[in-house]
């Protein structure tokens, strides 16, 4: 007799009772298509079928867009998902309670480039694999492009990750307009601007097509393509910074410094060379006068008798002069 575990008999007993999160088997459906251009498959063991608009998409299936085709969909915990030409996308767990918001999501990006946006699940629910490297995701957007059989580009738009080598060795990115490179030895270089990662990046367009093309699951990203290439990284309640104008622009824009009016002081008046004359002449006439009043003034006293004589106090008759 076949030995029953606990949980087979917990079914048996209760058949209709719901316990704990939903586990996706390989090949349930975990969430559906937005959109399908072109060609795009699902491969579950050795069954394959072409996808199109409003499709389910299945636990453990591989998607396989071809070169001229594109894909996005969105998972039972609305995560979303855009896949761009080449892109191969395992769809490798799905464990999501919607009670609780917890889960245990893991998408492993084969190759191609992609866009992700997280959903409603706690944030350390979900794992990113990418070759020799894993990302952990808090409240984020973010693009990858996984190069053939070479290294991984991660361009964080929003939120914060973590990316983790097979060795364990992590590093954050929480600066949106930043990337980080995984090498195919698996190590994880530190975020930096586009501008600034030298030789040997793949074409901008090709590593992330939807910054220069908006997916219709993010109608309107932060970042345009010359912000992330010109500019590396954006606030996005902050202004980029101003050209510089031609020094003759700049003195036309700016207006032109009022000078201080000067109130004219009053000349002092100098006096002409008459007036002076007239002063100078009026001052002789003055001295004059004077002379002539002190010599009259003399005068006249010695004619009234005021001074005394040698002549022994007589008086010019010649009478003694008798004083009142």
């Amino acid at each position: 007799m076949r030995r029953m575990t606990a949980a087979a008999v917990v079914f048996s007993l209760c058949p209709g009772l719901a316990v704990g999160p939903a586990y996706a088997a390989g090949g349930d459906p975990i969430g559906a298509t937005l959109s399908v251009v072109n060609v795009v498959t699902a491969a579950f063991n050795r069954d394959t079928r072409t996808l199109v608009t409003g499709d389910d998409v299945r636990q453990n299936e591989l998607i396989d867009v071809s070169r001229d085709a594109s894909t996005e969909m969105k998972l039972n915990d609305d995560t979303k998902l855009a896949l761009g030409p080449g892109a191969k996308l395992l769809l490798d767990k799905f464990v999501y309670d919607p009670d609780k918001a917890t889960g245990d999501i893991s998408v492993d990006l084969v190759e191609g480039a992609f866009r992700f946006m997280t959903g409603k699940a706690t944030k350390p629910s979900y794992v990113v694999k990418v070759p020799r490297a894993s990302i952990t995701v808090r409240g984020t957007i973010f693009d990858v492009f996984v190069e053939p059989n070479g290294p991984s580009w991660l361009l964080l738009h929003e939120g914060g990750v973590r990316v983790c080598d097979e060795r364990g060795r992590c590093r954050d990115l929480d600066e949106p307009g930043k990337l980080i490179k995984i090498t195919n030895a698996g190590d994880v270089g530190p975020p930096a601007n586009w501008a600034k990662l030298g030789d040997g990046v793949p074409p901008f367009d090709t590593a992330f097509p939807f910054v220069a093309k908006p997916p219709t699951i993010d109608p309107t990203p932060v970042f345009t393509r010359d912000g992330v290439i010109k500019l590396g990284a954006l606030d996005p309640d902050a202004t980029p910074p101003r050209k510089k104008k031609p020094k003759s622009e700049q003195a036309e824009d700016k207006p032109a410094k009022k000078k201080p009016v000067k109130v004219a002081k009053p000349a002092k008046e100098k006096p002409s060379k008459t007036k002076r004359a007239s002063n100078d002449d009026a001052a002789a006439k003055a001295a004059l006068g004077l002379a002539i009043g002190v010599g009259i003034g003399v005068g006249l006293g010695k004619m009234g008798g005021g001074g005394r004589h040698n002549d022994g106090g007589r008086s010019p008759s010649g009478n003694k002069y008798t004083p009142r």
